[in-house]
């Protein structure tokens, strides 16, 4: 039976993970806010200072099976510090592809920002097996297997949390619309706390404009 395989991605991944970046915006019509390119990708998070890190989520077929392996999710992360408590590890963003969302303790895709809403639609899965082109510009194929049970996104949050626990780091964060009730009650299940329940805070953004005006150009 096919397995997952979550591990750090490589600057070879950045058209695969741009196109699930699009895949996402897409789904929720906003395409034409996604600014980002592959190029950039490969400079930011592939650099001698890379400004993010980045986990990509594989399906690998079972020995014997012809398929190659398939990549069906992400999640972009970075480091960020706190002035309370330290090291701090911030996830961006967490997707996976549709035809391998679970049902239970999982959840199609999330952006930790307001621009795109996260999509939680569990997939009723067939139980047959059938393949189809990976994108039309890879000719590798996926071999779509029923996998509930395996809760991709779940893997991928708890791969963070291993790296934010080798880097030190005491606090694992992230950010969802209130709206999205799935993913809340998610968070909360892994052992998250609602810091807007808790405690009040709320979350901020300058851009562009603004940003310019701040700094006088």
């Amino acid at each position: 039976m096919a397995s997952v395989l979550i591990r750090e991605a490589k600057e070879g991944d950045c058209g695969n993970i741009l196109r699930m970046i699009r895949e996402l915006a897409e789904y929720e019509k906003l395409s034409d806010q996604v600014k980002i390119s592959e190029e950039a990708l490969r400079a930011d998070g592939f650099g001698e200072n890379p400004f993010f890190h980045c986990l990509v989520a594989e399906i690998l077929p079972a020995p014997g099976e012809p398929q190659g392996s398939c990549m069906v999710g992400y999640g972009l992360y970075y480091f960020i510090y706190s002035t309370w408590t330290g090291r701090n590890i911030y996830l961006e963003d967490i997707y996976v592809k549709p035809e391998y969302r679970g049902t239970g303790q999982d959840w199609g895709g999330e952006k930790s920002s307001p621009h795109r809403p996260p999509h939680l639609l569990p997939l009723n899965r067939s139980l047959w097996s059938f393949l189809i082109p990976f994108s039309s510009d890879n000719p590798s194929f996926c071999f779509f297997l029923p996998t509930s049970g395996q809760g991709i996104g779940s893997k991928i949050i708890k791969k963070v949390a291993e790296v934010a626990l080798d880097k030190g780091c005491s606090q694992f964060r992230l950010a969802v619309l209130d709206w999205n009730k799935k993913a809340v009650d998610l968070y909360k299940a892994l052992g998250a706390r609602d810091l807007t329940e808790a405690e009040g805070w709320h979350s901020f953004r300058f851009e562009g404009e603004a940003m310019r005006e701040l700094a006088g150009k």
